[in-house]
């Protein structure tokens, strides 16, 4: 999304006017004078751009409801059409956002959340506690079919004692609850509009302007965002271009400001004129799916021999281009929480171990199954290509299934995948890469795993307010999701951005890029 966009550096024609002299010398009449040049006509100033950022969109939003679609296409954009009641920085701190301050009572079962006065939605209306009590109700009413209702598990009562302050009574201790608020899916919306996928009306920096499906998205700035000097664009144009070729061509010449590009197209722009390349660790993470409920999957030795037979460090090398780091269930980038993959034994890529497991299982002469992806994220198919060779290895015959997005969210949510590879984020807190994703009750345990004794720790965890403590139940939890291996961690990447030189301020983190592009605009 970037590049130079025109320099309009208009050249001037400088006409000199000489006049003629008389033929011949008169003693009565002096000759004529010469004529003064022409001044040099002032060149037009070029006409300034519009302060309006053009962002390549790699995929289509498949809705615009950030409690019912979880999908990274739709949250770039409603994570800047609404708000939370707190958002994470780029250290992984949580800060305030709707509110202002948050307290929790001395026995921790009730949480006070104080709102930021004055606080408008896009339609004009003044924000309350009551539309923070609706929006909670609404995450957790199981007909929205939310995928972020486990995070709030432990409320049991709402109330709202004035316009600007929220009580949670809950049901227990919880420690990742006001870092969970911070999601793009928890956003606060207005309790009167009926369909947030066709009216998309919150609190947040840019407002909807207009939407033309596998075109583009275009956000224009909210004249009345309560935090001051932001944002600094006046307005965000998100242009679909699905293809990494489509959008390396786009931003060389100019037509993009902005553009999420993988490690090659990285390397391949970083000595363009008129382009920088922005990088960071991400809290994304690659994994291998797989669904715990169906055969042969349900036994963990199959599930333990693929993880034996991939080759992780070939998927750092082959998919990434070594622009990646090992990871367990919790991305690296999450440092104080992460742990150390060499403990991990199934981490060793060992094919006669992995060829002993099937044996064991009954399988020793391999078997059929499908390995879904998503067609249109290179990293994905690439990675699931690696794998089908990695498997082929020890008798299972993995079919390559590619769905267009919309299709692939809708079979990741279904429950009835066989493997799939997949990317997920990890969140502020720890809570959210385990207890979220694997207990047996969490919203986005697409894999029907479900172990009882993991289900305790992680609930321990979330109860614990020590420190020292979490950290050590997390450990154990991760050392038995690992040997369980409903998922196989794969590798954390470094994200890559392919930045105009005519865009200022633009400086993507682990938070996530709306967070960025708040602070971006154009020069």
């Amino acid at each position: 999304m970037k590049k130079n966009w025109v320099s309009a550096f208009l050249l001037t024609l400088s006409v000199a006017l000489t006049a003629c002299g008389g033929g011949g010398q008169s003693t009565t009449q002096p000759t004529d004078k010469p004529a003064e040049p022409a001044k040099e006509a002032a060149a037009p100033a070029a006409p300034a751009r519009e302060n309006v950022l053009i962002v390549a969109a790699d995929q289509d939003p498949v809705g615009l409801d950030p409690h019912k679609i979880p999908a990274a296409s739709s949250a770039r954009i409603y994570g800047l059409i609404y708000d939370g009641l707190t958002k994470m920085d780029p250290e992984f701190n949580v800060i305030p956002n709707l509110a202002t301050k948050w307290e929790f009572s001395e026995d921790g079962k009730t949480l006070t959340f104080h709102l930021q006065p004055g606080v408008k939605f896009h339609n004009g209306r003044e924000m309350t506690s009551e539309d923070v009590k609706y929006s909670f109700e609404r995450i957790l009413n199981p007909d929205t079919g939310s995928t972020v209702k486990s995070f709030f598990a432990s409320i049991e009562a709402i109330e709202t004692p004035d316009a600007n302050t929220v009580v949670f009574k809950l049901t227990n201790p919880d420690s990742a609850i006001v870092a969970n608020t911070s999601s793009a899916q928890v956003a606060i919306v207005p309790k009167e509009v009926a369909d947030l996928n066709t009216e998309a009306v919150g609190t947040g920096p840019f407002m909807m302007e207009k939407m033309e499906s596998g075109q583009y998205v275009q956000l224009k700035k909210n004249p009345n965002y309560f935090k001051d000097g932001l944002p600094k664009a006046d307005g965000i144009k998100f242009t679909i271009m699905k293809d990494e070729a489509q959008r390396t061509a786009a931003i060389r010449s100019g037509k993009i400001d902005i553009a999420s590009v993988n490690a090659d197209t990285a390397m391949l722009l970083e000595k363009t004129p008129a382009l920088k390349i922005e990088s960071y660790q991400s809290a994304e993470y690659g994994y291998l799916g797989i669904n715990t409920a169906k055969k042969p999957f349900d036994n963990p030795k199959v599930r333990q021999a693929i993880s034996y037979a991939v080759n992780r460090d070939e998927i750092v090398q082959t998919v990434w281009k070594g622009q990646a780091e090992l990871t367990g269930p919790i991305s690296p980038a999450q440092k104080s929480w992460a742990v150390d993959t060499s403990s991990f034994a199934s981490y060793k890529h060992d094919v006669a171990k992995a060829k002993e497991l099937l044996k064991e299982a009954g399988l020793a002469d391999g078997f059929k199954t499908t390995l879904y992806t998503a067609s249109t994220y290179p990293d994905m198919i690439e990675s699931a290509q690696v794998i089908q060779q990695q498997l082929k290895a020890i008798g299972i015959d993995a079919q390559i299934n590619q769905l267009e997005w919309a299709a692939y969210i809708e079979m990741w949510k279904s429950k009835d995948t066989d493997l799939l590879v997949g990317r997920n984020t990890s969140g502020t807190d720890p809570d959210r890469s385990m207890r979220f994703f694997f207990s047996t009750t969490g919203s986005a345990n697409v894999w029907n795993y479900s172990n009882p004794a993991y289900d305790e720790i992680v609930q321990k965890a979330l109860e614990t307010t020590d420190p020292a403590g979490r950290k050590e139940l997390y450990n154990q939890a991760q050392q038995m999701l690992v040997e369980d291996a409903p998922n196989l961690f794969l590798a954390s990447p470094k994200n890559f951005y392919a930045v105009s030189e005519q865009v200022d301020g633009f400086v993507p983190t682990a938070a996530g890029e709306a967070f960025a592009i708040v602070r971006a605009s154009i020069k």
